[in-house]
């Protein structure tokens, strides 16, 4: 099972990842409010998506990748359908691909 700890994101973006991400061997985490690192200590997630769109984004990714380096990113974005994917172990390196959601699903269970 692999656990998906869901950041904050817009109300119908957020809606259709975890519709994408409802599937077998996926387990979401939601963030209810709190700040994503705070719920990453305590949900344990093996992946956390992001909103790319976000500001803080970058930020919050190079947080996660070098305190964190198991846990794999994804990032989405809502304005180009594509996502950047941040795989556990390569502190920053990061491949683009289209936001699709057979690919996301991919990307989050890989």
């Amino acid at each position: 099972m692999t656990r998906v700890l869901m950041g904050d994101f817009e109300a119908l973006h957020r809606l259709g990842l975890e519709q994408i991400l409802r599937v077998d061997g996926i387990e979401l985490v939601d963030t209810d409010g709190d700040d994503v690192l705070d719920r990453l200590l305590e949900a344990l997630p093996d992946v956390i998506v992001l909103d790319l769109d976000k500001v803080t984004t970058g930020a919050l990714v190079h947080v996660i990748v070098h305190r964190f380096p198991r846990v794999k990113v994804v990032a989405c974005s809502s304005r180009h359908p594509m996502m950047r994917v941040f795989p556990p172990l390569h502190y920053g390196e990061f491949y683009e691909s289209d936001l699709d959601p057979a690919l996301l699903t991919s990307a989050v269970q890989a």
